[in-house]
């Protein structure tokens, strides 16, 4: 950015320049651009007011990145404004996305900021005709960068195919020169993989430490403290563990392109382009012994604590959630608020709740408003009820032709405008009227296929009362047996929240109550000051409505 916004006159404007690779940036090409945007604003009487640089991005992807186009809009938008006009060399300088450009070109209508492009003069024109062909530019630099974008891919999936590399190697793997290509602008690289010895031996260490059952963390702590590293030279932590040993490369199969980042992908899979470091008995017993973890990774976290609403007790005072504490060497267990436990009662003077009190309230509350027979009838009636709805909603696909077919129509009838009032002659609007008739009628097509294709009304069929009463009885059971497991499990489908207000608790579910099943209740010693074990609960719970959540 070279200069600073000056105060708006008569004819003001800003240039924007852009180049998308390294070679670029160091060469003259931005220069060349802003010569050429400079020279046509003082030849037509502007005042630049302000450079806006983009060295080094695309304008096909990563529009995130490009901090200078967003400061440009930005100023766009602003009150303060010190420009009425924005200056580019090309057209594809601001984009080579038809979506983002109709996007920012409607900011712009709007903000009144006209754009114009010095090797394009019908860009910023009224008329339909260069209307139309600034719209064709746009299409033509999307297709020339989708085009690349394709032939390079071709390009790169033949090398691989060869026995190339196109990327880094994974850990266990380095490159091997095999020539070296002087091209126009760089110097290409031809290699192929071959195995690095000391790290092949550290992955051949990991896959052997999972298989005998040592975990992530364990074999992280191995790896280091016997001075480890990886190819970036850093300590090991357990995600590069649990990358190695998802890796087909050490049985020698290279997966590419699995990753869809800009658009559909063609996935690659070639055995025997690695060398194999890991045996195919090994590697096998290692990912089933994974996949066995990761489907018992759910249970064993319910598993895990012997709190049972660890996670969905929170302080309504500071909003922090309650933690697990225990006193006295074990024999007292709490539930604490996170702000109390962290900075004292300067920070939340929120009391200590009894553990086993807290628990057998909240359950007794569950089996009042959530498994009483008459609810569990109303929850099946309203899930009857959202299940026949949702039948008369359109998919995805029929939403999606009828706002195609809304557009075509709104651009069928601004050419029809333009002929009539005489802005076009017959001559030229006549084929491309033509045209948009033609795709209505194919979009029309399309509608009425979806719409006969659609679905009939299906019966939703209600559960018998026998079934229902069983699931209640099933439900009471689980919340009633010591295994804290299944309860935790319950109790996280169907609560969203428990919140602490001084000495009352409220309960928020996830399911829909009536606004009287969800205000605060008050169980008797269930609380008691910081430090200090309640007596002994009271026999029986009290219940105090106090007011809505």
């Amino acid at each position: 950015m070279s200069t600073s916004i000056t105060a708006k006159q008569q004819k003001n404007a800003v240039v924007y320049a852009r180049v998308s690779s390294e070679e670029q940036v160091q060469g003259y090409s931005i220069q060349a651009q802003l010569r050429a945007c400079r020279e046509w604003a003082e030849k037509n009487g502007y005042t630049v007011a302000k450079d806006y640089l983009e060295e080094g991005h695309s304008a096909f992807r990563h529009l995130e990145k490009r901090e200078a186009l967003k400061e440009l809009i930005a100023d766009a938008v602003s009150k303060q404004r010190a420009f009425d006009t924005i200056i580019v060399h090309k057209l594809d300088r601001l984009f080579r996305d038809t979506l983002e450009s109709s996007t920012t070109r409607a900011i712009l209508k709007r903000e009144k900021v006209r754009l114009i492009s010095v090797t394009e003069p019908m860009v910023g024109s009224d008329t339909p005709e260069n209307f139309l062909m600034e719209h064709l530019i746009v299409g033509m630099n999307e297709f020339y960068s989708k085009n690349l974008a394709r032939e390079i891919r071709k390009g790169l999936t033949e090398r691989i195919r060869q026995g190339f590399l196109v990327f880094r190697p994974p850990y266990g793997y380095r490159r091997q020169v095999i020539e070296k290509r002087e091209g126009q602008k760089r110097t290409r690289t031809i290699s192929r993989p071959i195995v690095d010895d000391a790290a092949a031996g550290v992955v051949r260490r990991i896959f052997e430490l999972c298989d005998r059952g040592v975990g992530y963390k364990e074999i992280t702590k191995i790896l280091n403290s016997d001075g480890r590293r990886t190819a970036q030279g850093r300590r090991f932590a357990s995600n590069h563990i649990y990358w190695i040993l998802r890796n087909k490369a050490y049985v020698g199969v290279l997966e590419y392109n699995f990753r869809e980042r800009y658009g559909p992908v063609e996935p690659t899979t070639i055995p025997g382009f690695y060398p194999v470091i890991i045996d195919q008995q090994l590697f096998d017993r290692v990912q089933e012994k994974l996949r066995l973890s990761a489907a018992n990774w759910r249970n064993s976290y319910a598993n895990r604590t012997t709190y049972l609403l660890s996670g969905l007790v929170v302080c309504d005072a500071c909003g922090r959630r309650y933690l697990g504490t225990a006193a006295k060497g074990g024999k007292f267990h709490y539930y604490s608020c996170g702000s109390y436990l962290k900075g004292g009662k300067e920070t939340c003077a929120a009391r200590l709740i009894n553990k086993d009190k807290l628990e057998s309230a909240v359950l007794v509350k569950i089996q009042e408003q959530i498994l009483s027979p008459t609810n569990v009838r109303s929850y099946i009636q309203r899930v009857m009820e959202s299940a026949l709805k949702s039948q008369d909603k359109p998919s995805p696909e029929q939403d999606a032709v009828r706002l195609a077919l809304n557009d075509l129509q709104a651009r069928l009838q601004r050419w029809e405008n333009a002929l009539e009032s005489g802005e076009l002659s017959i001559e030229h609007a006549a084929q491309r009227i033509k045209e948009l008739h033609e795709q209505r009628q194919e979009l029309l097509k399309k509608k009425q296929a979806l719409d006969r294709d659609r679905p009939g009304v299906k019966r939703v069929s209600a559960i018998p009362t026998a079934h229902m009463d069983a699931y209640v009885a099933e439900m009471q059971r689980r919340l009633a047996v010591k295994q804290i497991g299944s309860k935790r499990e319950f109790l996280q489908e169907v609560l969203k929240e428990v919140r602490v207000r001084g000495s009352n608790i409220s309960l928020t579910y996830k399911l829909p109550l009536r606004t009287s099943e969800g205000r605060f209740f008050t169980p008797l010693r269930l609380v008691g000051p910081p430090g200090l074990e309640p007596e002994q609960e009271e026999k029986g719970l009290r219940q105090q409505s106090m007011s809505d959540c």
